[in-house]
């Protein structure tokens, strides 16, 4: 059963996804929490600016997880997915990331851009929120690229 996502991005990754460069979304946490265990292929990552509105959406084709995470780990990561992270694009994007246990790398495709970006209310800090049955409305205002 395919499930639906909100994902919050800081710039300039949301953009990267929806200009079809950035093809691998990571999230690194220190505790294992959302999107870790909890996105499977075939699902839905509706993506939100941070403070902004939700502007596009994609679909997961590929998941995978890494725990216990090392700095030879981070580096092999690194080494192996840099291009599809697009980690280039922040140059702090490693080092902000050397104190993280958990990993989740979730294979893009589909990146759309909606036609009319909506409002989604949300009011703790959370950069990753599993939709239950409030899915996003005007979803289906969309262009795919």
């Amino acid at each position: 059963m395919n499930h639906q996502h909100l994902a919050i991005f800081v710039p300039p990754f949301l953009d990267l996804i929806l200009d079809g460069k950035k093809t691998i979304e990571g999230r690194f946490s220190k505790v294992k929490c959302a999107p870790f265990g909890v996105v499977e292929p075939g699902d839905t990552v509706f993506m939100k600016a941070t403070g902004g509105l939700v502007r596009g959406s994609f679909v997961v084709t590929k998941v995978e997880t890494f725990q216990d995470l090392t700095k030879e780990k981070l580096r092999e990561i690194e080494r192996t997915y840099f291009e599809g992270l697009q980690s280039n694009a922040d140059p702090l994007f490693w080092e902000s990331r050397a104190d993280k246990r958990y990993a989740t790398l979730l294979h893009v495709t589909k990146p759309m851009t909606f036609a009319a970006p909506f409002p989604f209310a949300k009011k703790d800090r959370r950069g990753w929120v599993v939709l239950k049955d409030n899915i996003p409305p005007n979803h289906k205002n969309t262009t795919q690229y």
